[in-house]
């Protein structure tokens, strides 16, 4: 057996990797998204999905501002927008779906983008938020999802950097 310093140990802990999108589809500077991987399904009934955001991050504030969110399962196809375009750059700055290439369609449930043919998109109604250490966990209801089958989704560990950034190029 090897002991582990606690936080490296977490960072082996799997996690799917997702973009979070928030505020208003129509509106390049009211509108935003980062990369995640702290989400989890926290509840069956109703059902509720948690994401690990940063205070200072520009889609919590959209998230509180507009009141939902759209989580996108990420998949290899999506995977270097994830990490070179919502995960790198900051909202506030830059309109990400347009350095994306990406002309997001508008959430059926809720006031925000989504990004079109995502494998798993699930629109969520903001209903609370935690103070967790450095983040802030959101809480939303899942109200709408659908999928594009035939993707995979990509799974993320702090060890799987390396492979992900050779699959990126």
């Amino acid at each position: 057996m090897r002991y582990l310093n606690p936080s490296d140990a977490l960072e082996l802990v799997p996690q799917p990797l997702a973009i979070v999108t928030a505020g208003d589809p129509d509106r390049p500077w009211e509108r935003g998204g980062m990369a995640a991987a702290w989400v989890s399904r926290v509840s069956w009934t109703p059902p509720l999905v948690a994401v690990a955001m940063a205070r200072e991050r520009y889609t919590y504030r959209l998230v509180r501002k507009y009141g939902g969110f759209v989580v996108h399962v990420v998949s290899r196809r999506f995977l270097k927008m994830a990490l070179e375009v919502f995960g790198s750059l900051s909202g506030a700055a830059v309109d990400k779906f347009e350095v994306a290439g990406v002309k997001p369609a508008r959430a059926e449930a809720v006031t925000a983008p989504v990004i079109p043919g995502a494998p798993v998109v699930i629109e969520c109604r903001f209903v609370g938020e935690y103070e967790v250490g450095d983040h802030v966990l959101v809480v939303g209801e899942a109200v709408r999802a659908y999928s594009q089958p035939g993707e995979e989704p990509v799974v993320w560990y702090d060890s799987s950097a390396a492979e992900i950034r050779k699959l990126t190029g």
